[in-house]
């Protein structure tokens, strides 16, 4: 997915001039401000729900994406380390 921004000329002054101070706290600040319209804007225009195959579809590629990056001898967590009792075994 890919999102653009549209920064007004004004904000997109002040993002160059934090960036350039490395204020990062300010750049996260006026980004966050000019994301929340366009987080809003798609939020509308989703469908209300996936059917099935969509989700399926989905799911796949992201399983794909994440064999893809994953490094050749990387170990994967064993089905009772993301077990329930696995999870909750130190909290009573």
């Amino acid at each position: 997915m890919k999102i653009t921004l549209e920064l007004s000329p004004d904000v997109e002054a002040k993002l160059r001039e934090n960036a350039a101070r490395c204020d990062a706290d300010a750049v996260r600040r006026l980004l966050l401000e000019a994301l929340t319209p366009t987080v809003e804007a798609l939020l509308r225009e989703l469908p209300d729900a996936l059917t099935n195959a969509e989700f399926e579809a989905v799911a796949d590629h992201l399983a794909d994406e994440l064999t893809a990056y994953r490094r050749p001898n990387t170990r994967l967590l064993s089905g009772h380390a993301v077990s329930r009792a696995s999870i909750y075994e130190d909290h009573p």
